[in-house]
């Protein structure tokens, strides 16, 4: 189903995963999420190989492929937003030739999603606020987490600032989402839990 304000996905795959983990002989543990109309920012966190990149990709490619017109690796009970707009800034974008730290390319991207988010938007960007001072990291992705809920663009964060989890917690418009992970088994289960840090 397209439209409408809630994002809903059911047994979401990331194509290129399923691929990999078929070649290896390896499955894929689907994608369930559920962001409802007014849960306009999800800021996730949990360890690192826990998946949570993989959450962002899944959910991207899921949204363009279906304004695409390409049916999603996606189950049934799957709801997807029109999105005017999708801003993504996942892995390091460094270059030495346009002389950009891994920071002032965060910058650039981050930039260009504040100025250009309204309702409509989807922002999908990979550890906010990363590659600096962590608590000056910690207040620019919180203002910029701000800015899109009161722009009412659907943003989904990944983090590790403790600050970002504890502004998801109260703010109205946010909420925390995590991977779960096995402490007895040490590993993670990749599966994902809403309203949890």
């Amino acid at each position: 189903d397209l439209g409408g304000e809630e994002l809903t996905l059911r047994g979401a795959r990331l194509p290129l995963l399923v691929a990999r983990l078929a070649e290896q002989g390896g499955s894929i543990v689907p994608l369930d999420l559920e962001l409802g109309e007014e849960e306009r920012a999800l800021v996730i966190s949990g360890p690192n190989t826990g998946g949570k990149t993989v959450l962002l990709k899944t959910v991207g490619t899921a949204v363009l492929m279906a304004q695409s017109g390409i049916v999603p690796p996606v189950g049934a009970g799957t709801r997807l937003p029109w999105h005017e707009a999708v801003y993504a800034d996942i892995g390091d974008t460094q270059s030495i030739a346009q002389d950009l730290s891994t920071f002032t390319a965060h910058l650039t991207r981050l930039k260009a999603a504040l100025e250009g988010a309204g309702p409509g938007a989807l922002v999908l960007i990979d550890e906010i606020g990363a590659s600096t001072d962590p608590a000056e990291g910690a207040a620019l992705a919180a203002a910029l987490l701000e800015a899109w809920v009161v722009r009412r663009a659907r943003t989904i964060v990944t983090t590790h600032y403790h600050t970002l989890k504890i502004v998801a917690a109260r703010a109205p418009g946010m909420v925390n989402g995590s991977l779960a992970y096995d402490l007895e088994r040490n590993e993670p289960l990749y599966r994902f839990v809403k309203g949890v840090p």
